[in-house]
């Protein structure tokens, strides 16, 4: 029997609509294609208006070559880890691991989800996309009911353990999804969720809710200004009007 056969989860499945986006790559960053309107990501938002002072002091003390290097190894086995846990929660079929960085990505997935799936009792959706109108649009991991509450949840893996006052990021992220899966699905999710593993084996859990969420919100919607802002109207990054017959595709 296979590995998703196996996954007996604690949790209950509910069905929830999912709209309909093209996901494209640019050179100014990923955008989400939804009707008429092209939108900057999440992620990209993130990154434009992040204060990189720290990243780039780190880079410059282990050098380019050795800070590209751990970011392009972390990055691939937090798209392993995320496989694991996408993989199960759709009950598909699993492939076999070939290379160390992809077996580091499954045990940590299958950490992820031994440690921390108990306290799920409700899946809305995996890998869920949302938008908010005219703003933003993105993918989260996973929306549901954890510790019996509604919430927004993001699994992300670590090189070493964070402290709750570095991942201020992480939280205007979950923010940006709790919005936008209010407004397209009528919700009122006032819990956002970080579920991490260390590749040292061991497990963080993070939470925010009632006042302190509802400041991170204000503070991410600060920043979608603070984006736009940024952009003038010739720039290409700004929302566009698209041909009809570029819009209503599924999400790559």
């Amino acid at each position: 029997m296979d590995q998703a056969q196996q996954f007996n989860p604690p949790y209950r499945e509910k069905d929830i609509a999912m709209s309909i986006f093209r996901r494209i790559d640019s050179p100014e960053g990923r955008r989400y294609v939804y009707g008429e309107q092209k939108l900057p990501s999440v992620t990209n938002i993130l990154s434009s208006t992040k204060d990189r002072k720290e990243l780039d002091a780190w880079a410059a003390r282990v050098g380019p070559e050795n800070a590209e290097r751990i970011k392009n190894e972390a990055a691939t086995v937090g798209t392993h880890m995320h496989n694991v846990i996408e993989r199960m929660l759709a009950y598909r079929d699993l492939p076999r691991p070939t290379t160390m960085l992809m077996t580091k990505g499954y045990e940590m997935g299958y950490k992820l989800v031994n440690t921390f799936f108990p306290h799920v009792q409700e899946v809305w959706g995996s890998e869920v996309a949302l938008y908010y109108p005219e703003k933003y649009a993105g993918t989260t991991d996973m929306v549901g009911v954890y510790r019996d509450k509604p919430a927004v949840v993001d699994f992300k893996q670590a090189t070493k353990p964070k402290r709750r006052e570095w991942i201020d990021d992480y939280f205007h992220q979950l923010a940006a999804y709790a919005l936008a899966h209010d407004i397209m699905h009528g919700t009122d999710i006032d819990y956002g969720v970080v579920l991490m593993v260390v590749q040292d084996g061991s497990t963080m859990e993070f939470s925010t809710t009632g006042r302190e969420f509802q400041q991170y919100k204000d503070a991410w919607m600060k920043r979608v200004e603070q984006f736009y802002e940024s952009i003038t109207t010739s720039d290409s990054v700004s929302i566009q009007t698209l041909a009809p017959q570029d819009s209503g595709l599924s999400l790559e």
